[in-house]
């Protein structure tokens, strides 16, 4: 008993080269993930420049209300203004030291006001509104009589 093999399908035929898809399409599925990709790293840069400025402003708060609250409390106000503010620089470390201002509007036995302003640490530039942080922080000085 002899076997014959046939190679007939084994050979497409050039119906069928016309019918596989994709032959004319080579290297599109890259193009679209490079875009797919450039988008998503453009979302994430802003989700995390979003998370440092809201990092920055609750800092610059914080130590801010620390830093009145402390000269509101010393038995005299006005000596207490350069410890307080050098604590919180210290407390914001290296954006406290460059990229912050306090401005010390009123020091009296009524009302500590201090203002202060600074400039976010960012990953990107292209949000102008979210550069500059401004507070402004009133604490009334009390005093037993």
């Amino acid at each position: 008993m002899s076997t014959i093999r046939s190679t007939a399908s084994a050979r497409p035929t050039p119906a069928a080269d016309a019918a596989r898809p994709g032959r004319d399409e080579a290297g599109v599925a890259i193009v679209g993930s490079l875009v797919g990709f450039l988008i998503f790293m453009v979302l994430l840069m802003f989700a995390a420049q979003a998370l440092i400025h809201l990092y920055a402003t609750s800092a610059l708060s914080s130590a801010a209300t620390r830093a009145a609250e402390s000269v509101a409390q010393a038995p005299q106000p006005t000596v207490e203004v350069g410890p307080a503010e050098a604590a919180a620089r210290s407390q914001l470390g290296l954006f406290g030291s460059t990229r912050t201002t306090f401005d010390w509007k009123e020091v009296d036995a009524e009302q500590v006001v201090l203002q202060v302003t600074g400039r976010t640490p960012g990953l990107i530039s292209f949000v102008p509104g979210w550069q500059t942080i401004r507070r402004t922080v009133t604490i009334r000085t009390e005093r037993f009589r």
